[in-house]
């Protein structure tokens, strides 16, 4: 991967869940494009080795990554956003002394509903969730890869999510936080609540002009489920396919071979 092709203006680093995906779509429409976010890693099985092996050298060997690493994970990003770039805030936050930072937030309670009815069920499947884990068996370089990857960069934070503790997932949340306010100067901080805030605060802290459009609300519950089964119906359908034509071919060969003079 190329190193650093554009500026690094801006860090989403509020956590999953907050409303990072319609910050993301806020500033784009303000000029801010090309956000780094998971899914961009979602599609891209050399991102997903190439973030494993950060993670690794932070959390397991505790090394520091390095600008020059960042940029090669980074480099053509002017936005990065949500996990796994949140990962690593505080060299983030170090490494561009430039970029200014967002905090997105949400009440805690909501924030962990919405987890509970979103994230968990889609990375780690109850056992009865049969359909689930067979499709992520059947698309082992799609979902198989990234569903692992996903899960572990929230589990870094919140702790093992099949056993996850309501109480203790909301002091990780208001923590990680805190962490941030603690790393960020005020003047570069942005404190900003999607869905309550609008353009106002926004675009006053990165000095644009507001938008005479609604602000943009993405990910919401429905949509996310909606497109996780969405995902697995489609894997299902190429595997379907993929049994029923070679089926269909031998029918037709063994229809031809009975009808030969």
């Amino acid at each position: 991967m190329p190193s650093r092709e554009v500026p690094l203006e801006i860090l989403v680093l509020g956590f999953c869940r907050t409303g990072t995906a319609s910050m993301r779509s806020a500033l784009a429409m303000l000029g801010y494009g090309n956000a780094h976010h998971i899914g961009r890693v979602m599609n891209n099985p050399r991102e997903i080795d190439l973030w494993s092996a950060a993670i690794d050298d932070k959390y397991i060997r505790k090394e520091c990554l390095k600008l020059e690493k960042l940029d090669e994970l980074l480099g053509q990003s002017r936005v990065v956003a949500d996990v796994p770039g949140l990962l690593f805030a505080q060299e983030l936050i170090e490494s561009y002394p430039d970029a200014r930072v967002i905090l997105t937030l949400r009440d805690p309670e909501q924030w962990f509903t919405s987890l509970q009815a979103t994230l968990i069920p889609m990375l780690a499947p109850s056992p009865f969730s049969f359909f689930t884990r067979i499709a992520y068996i059947l698309d082992p370089w799609g979902l198989g890869t990234f569903v692992p990857f996903a899960r572990r960069t929230l589990e870094i934070i919140l702790g093992p999510l099949h056993s996850i503790d309501a109480v203790a997932a909301k002091e990780k949340f208001v923590a990680y936080n805190d962490t941030i306010r603690r790393l960020v100067p005020p003047e570069r901080l942005l404190e900003y609540r999607v869905g309550v805030d609008n353009w106002a605060p926004l675009c006053e802290f990165l000095g644009k002009s507001t938008p005479n459009v609604a602000f943009p609300h993405r990910n919401d519950t429905k949509s996310i489920m909606d497109g996780s089964r969405k995902q697995i119906w489609g894997i299902y359908q190429r595997w379907a396919l993929q049994l029923v034509a070679p089926t269909i071919a031998l029918l037709i060969a063994l229809g031809l071979l009975a009808l030969k003079p």
